[in-house]
């Protein structure tokens, strides 16, 4: 099976699903947790992108060698 990451991004308030087991692929799907810049997403809001980013790595067909920014969500390893 295809390896992928997935990234959640403080700075831009999205959360990426990336190819690749490092992420260094293209970008495979893209969740913008938060349009406002000045508000900062709740952990329940990233929490959703994460785990709207994982079920479509399940419908690609890829597994998720690893989640950077997963403290954003509010969970741990």
């Amino acid at each position: 099976m295809r390896k992928a990451c997935i990234e959640l991004i403080l700075g831009t308030k999205v959360a990426c699903l990336m190819a690749g087991e490092l992420g260094m692929g293209k970008c495979l799907y893209m969740v913008i947790v938060s349009e406002d810049m000045t508000v900062c997403p709740t952990a329940q809001q990233w929490e959703k992108a994460l785990n709207m980013c994982e079920q479509k790595a399940v419908e690609l067909k890829y597994e998720i060698a690893r989640v950077r920014g997963r403290s954003l969500a509010g969970l741990s390893l």
